[in-house]
């Protein structure tokens, strides 16, 4: 028996020291030890939610994840949380919305990303189920072998910030090292094509239409994703809770290259008044920077790609914008 319990504490080492390693590495701060986890991703940010539950939320996919949260506190007077990630569809936002509400802390008040490539049934992925799995089970997280890479990655880039720290070609910490930037200084080479032809607007940004094209070519309208934020919307009401409905700008390639060629346009034109009834039916508030109110930003300047604004020179005009307009 004595033999047994010393193999299996033998074994137990290594499980323990590649545990510790997890813990340090893992960039989604799942277990509450940082300051603040090294990530945007869904179980990373409701996590931290999860910790110190807030009164006014922000859901939404990429376009609403990058918010400079200490700017948008002083466009609007309030402190936000950002549950906004990456990918997040129609589906898996209204989900999130509900999780949170469903919670033993409800916000005061939500803020929630809407557009018409998310609004396209084609577009629906499903993976809140898998998320609260989990956000539930620490087992299922340590396990996952996403998550595990995740961690392998973070200790790799870590072993190179250090190298960059010892040879002076960096003076960031390792914090702000892992901040996710959508900015760049475009050059000459920048606005030349895979032809070899000029371009009138940088490669990153003249290449998105071709980009997203493949989801929007038979788009149409999710009419079941179209009631369940119906339904969130009278919900919010009931329950006391502001919501605010957002469609953020999209560049005007993508509009001209994309929802003119495709017929989203004149689809969304049809379906916008459904939003401006819930205004008085339910009391939501309406922001709509993709259509009616497309703010005359200088794309090849202010985008970073036809979606997403440049960190730098688009997404604080933005977010001053956007959260100025929530002041009241």
């Amino acid at each position: 028996m004595k033999n047994i319990c010393k193999k299996l504490a033998l074994l137990a080492i290594p499980v323990g020291l590649y545990l510790a390693f997890f813990i340090v590495f893992e960039p989604n701060n799942y277990f509450g030890l940082k300051r603040a986890a090294g990530s945007t991703q869904p179980v990373a940010r409701v996590r931290a939610w999860q910790a110190d539950p807030g009164e006014h939320l922000i859901l939404g996919d990429s376009r609403l994840a990058h918010f400079d949260l200490e700017l948008a506190q002083q466009a609007s007077g309030r402190l936000w949380q950002n549950l906004a990630f990456g990918g997040a569809s129609l589906r898996e936002t209204i989900d999130l919305a509900n999780y949170v509400l469903d919670s033993g802390s409800p916000p005061k008040e939500l803020l929630v990303g809407l557009s018409f490539y998310t609004l396209n049934a084609g577009y629906d992925t499903d993976r809140m189920s898998a998320l609260q799995d989990t956000l539930n089970n620490p087992l299922a997280y340590i396990f996952n072998l996403e998550y595990n890479v995740n961690a392998l990655t973070g200790f790799t880039n870590w072993l190179g910030w250090l190298r960059q720290r010892a040879a002076g070609a960096t003076d960031l910490t390792w914090a702000e090292a892992q901040v996710e930037h959508e900015t760049a200084e475009w050059t000459a080479e920048d606005y030349v094509g895979a032809d070899g032809q000029p371009l009138a607007l940088h490669r990153t940004l003249a290449e998105y239409p071709a980009v997203i094209a493949p989801k929007c070519q038979n788009w149409q309208l999710n009419t079941a994703m179209v009631h369940k934020l119906e339904a969130l919307a009278a919900r919010c009401q009931a329950e006391g809770v502001r919501l605010t409905i957002v469609l953020p700008p999209m560049a005007d390639n993508v509009k001209a290259e994309v929802c003119d060629v495709y017929g989203i346009t004149g689809e969304m034109e049809a379906f916008l008044p459904t939003l401006a009834a819930w205004q008085d039916a339910y009391g939501v508030t309406v922001l709509d920077y993709e259509w009616a109110g497309r703010p005359e930003f200088d794309d090849d300047r202010q985008f970073y790609d036809g979606f997403h604004l440049d960190t730098t020179y688009g997404l604080p005009q933005w977010t001053q914008q956007l959260f100025g307009a929530l002041q009241n």
